[in-house]
């Protein structure tokens, strides 16, 4: 009974720790944190080439779209035959070579974040894990509280002026994933076509 109620007192701590140290990140970085949510929250549409890092250090080329709130696609080059839609609660995984598509909630990956309509690092189910600041730019890191296994979103800032140039994805297994935008278009529209999938054969 009694190691029961160690192990209760210590996820209490664990938790209430987490909770803390968020808070104490907050509050020491909240007008750069501030600037970071205007920016992010500015963007009606994003249209961007990027370069893809893969833990094993391969590189991918595709082109990343971003429509808030709410919609999101990653298309990759020619070679790699791999398509994401976000589309409201849903994610849709789309292997254009086996013709197959695959659906998750975006609750469970970091793209619920980019995609919401209200971006705060202080939304209930957001623990903002970190901020650095190194002259140059802002780096912040977080992860759903209730999502854990969905890994550590990192997003990454130019400061003068501000823009979005870099996101990064650690799994749960330490293995980190890189974009990095180039080209970023903030004007142009982009069709809400782009975000439905009418044929899993044939994606629009």
């Amino acid at each position: 009974m009694l190691k029961v109620k160690l192990i209760i007192l210590f996820i209490c701590y664990f938790f209430l720790s987490s909770n803390v140290m968020a808070n104490d990140i907050l509050e020491k970085n909240k007008e750069a944190l501030k600037k970071i949510e205007i920016h992010l929250n500015n963007i009606k549409y994003l249209t961007s080439d990027f370069i893809q890092t893969a833990p094993e250090g391969d590189i991918n080329y595709g082109k990343f779209f971003l429509s808030r709130p709410g919609k999101m696609r990653i298309e990759y080059d020619e070679e790699i035959p791999i398509l994401i839609v976000v589309n409201g609660s849903i994610l849709s995984y789309i292997d254009l070579e086996l013709e197959e598509t695959s659906n998750f909630t975006t609750g469970s990956t970091p793209a619920s974040f980019l995609t919401r309509k209200n971006i705060s690092f202080s939304a209930k189910d957001i623990e903002l894990l970190d901020f650095k600041d190194d002259g140059e730019r802002y780096i912040v890191s977080v992860q759903k509280k209730n999502r854990k296994e969905a890994g550590i979103f990192y997003l990454i800032f130019n400061k003068n002026p501000i823009s979005f140039v870099k996101m990064r994805v650690k799994n749960d297994l330490d293995q980190i994933t890189d974009i990095s935008f180039k080209k970023a278009d903030y004007e142009s529209k982009i069709s809400s076509s782009k975000f439905i999938i009418r044929n899993s054969n044939l994606p629009q």
